[in-house]
């Protein structure tokens, strides 16, 4: 008969073998690990493949079908696609496809930096918008319809339907709401980003719009 302290010995090497024996059918090799990359490189997204299309044609014009899709999965993926692209034209058309969405847009101005007390009295008592004690504002705004004789986009604002907010050229995105005037490009995050210029503002604001959740 085992002593207490053979039963023990016992037990932790029957347990030690079974141990051994799970892990040993539990683990992968090299080779098997390599072939499931395999599987899942291969078994990447549809979309993303037709996005990723080596044919710039081709691609730009999957991303504009998913961006007019209305299906907000596909309108979220080909946004992210074309804002971070490298390429230029790929960017603006993703943008200009945005915009006709219709957005409401939230434009953050950093007056961290400003000396010019009006800056304040601009973000709360002209545009309603919101300030931190940072003296950081934010405004929303929505993007209206397209223009086509000013080629710009118009504002939501009742006094302002038939004025331009955004315009979209090859110098980048103008901004002209009410009171402002700016200038931004969109960068490699997809963030809009520049300075404005605000009515009895004497010195221009950095802003950032970010247009990706």
């Amino acid at each position: 008969m085992k002593t207490g302290k053979g039963m023990i010995l016992a037990a932790t090497m029957v347990a030690s073998g079974l141990f051994g024996a799970a892990a040993t059918a539990q683990s992968l090799s090299p080779e098997e690990i390599k072939a499931m990359i395999d599987q899942r490189v291969s078994a990447l997204n549809p979309y993303q493949e037709l996005l990723n299309d080596p044919d710039p044609a081709r691609s730009l014009s999957a991303m504009q079908i998913m961006l007019e899709s209305g299906d907000k999965d596909l309108t979220r993926m080909a946004l992210e696609f074309g804002l971070l692209s490298p390429n230029p034209a790929v960017k603006r058309a993703a943008f200009e496809s945005y915009l006709m969405s219709g957005p409401i847009i939230s434009i953050r101005f950093d007056g961290s930096k400003v000396k010019d007390t009006d800056f304040d009295n601009r973000m709360r008592d002209d545009w309603n918008g919101n300030l931190t004690p940072e003296r950081i504002g934010y405004w929303r705004i929505g993007v209206g319809e397209m223009l086509s004789d000013k080629k710009c986009h118009a504002n939501t604002h009742r006094n302002f339907t038939d004025s331009c907010f955004v315009t979209v050229n090859a110098d980048g995105v103008f901004l002209t709401p009410h009171n402002m005037s700016g200038r931004g490009v969109i960068d490699d995050n997809g963030v809009l980003a520049g300075f404005a210029t605000l009515t009895y503002v004497d010195e221009p604001v950095p802003f950032t719009i970010q247009l990706l959740d």
